[in-house]
């Protein structure tokens, strides 16, 4: 919000020919179709990353949370970010609707755990917990969505948000062939140190990339 406020900006948006909106579409097609015909990409045997929804069903599903998200202009940085900025809240009520809708399925269907503790794929070292998620909050409300934001605009055919998300399909796979990614066991040495790594450029980010009359 600091950097926000004193006339952070990425530069302005220019129109470009609709063709390059359906780019990032077609790429995620042909790796759709590598990753079920083909064993180019790696996949989990066992454990929570193995279990996943039938392709087909996954898609319906994606496609449906998609358009709803679309209209509901869903984005969970860009709800905190109204509020501290504009006292809109529009946003956020979304957020929390959505919040309020899982918490009771969660608790309906036993699967609700207060904790850290005991949660897929995570571990309970707090401290690295918070970090981690303070790097994506911050690169999201610099980049001006959260990552679903960034998917549904990119479904839209903005292209600085299929950049976003190309950067993002990038960043996983650095992160697990390189051993940065986390586990239930746990962080790793090198995955802290780039989450330190990552703040530290956010805030060089924000500092430098200001409006002339606003430095």
């Amino acid at each position: 919000m600091f950097f926000l406020k004193k006339g952070f900006s990425l530069g302005r948006a220019y129109d470009t020919r609709k063709e390059n909106g359906y780019i990032l579409p077609a790429v995620l097609a042909v790796m759709l179709i590598l990753s079920v015909a083909t064993s180019v990409f790696s996949a989990s045997a066992e454990g929570p990353g193995s279990m996943h929804a039938p392709v087909l069903a996954s898609l319906a599903g994606g496609l449906v949370f998609g358009a709803v998200s679309q209209k509901a202009r869903t984005c969970f940085a860009g709800g905190v970010r109204d509020v501290i900025l504009m006292k809109n809240f529009d946003l956020l009520s979304v957020i929390a609707g959505l919040f309020v809708v899982m918490t009771i399925y969660n608790v309906v269907s036993g699967h609700f755990i207060l904790s850290f503790a005991g949660q897929p794929v995570a571990h309970t070292e707090g401290i690295w917990n918070f970090l981690g998620m303070y790097v994506v909050g911050f690169g999201a409300v610099l980049a001006g969505g959260c990552p679903l934001r960034q998917l549904i605009l990119a479904g839209q055919g903005s292209g600085d948000s299929g950049i976003h998300v190309l950067g993002m399909l990038a960043g996983a796979a650095v992160c697990h062939n390189f051993g940065l990614a986390s586990s239930g066991s746990g962080t790793t040495p090198a995955g802290r140190i780039m989450c330190l790594a990552s703040i530290l450029f956010l805030f060089a980010l924000g500092f430098l990339c200001r409006r002339k009359n606003d430095k």
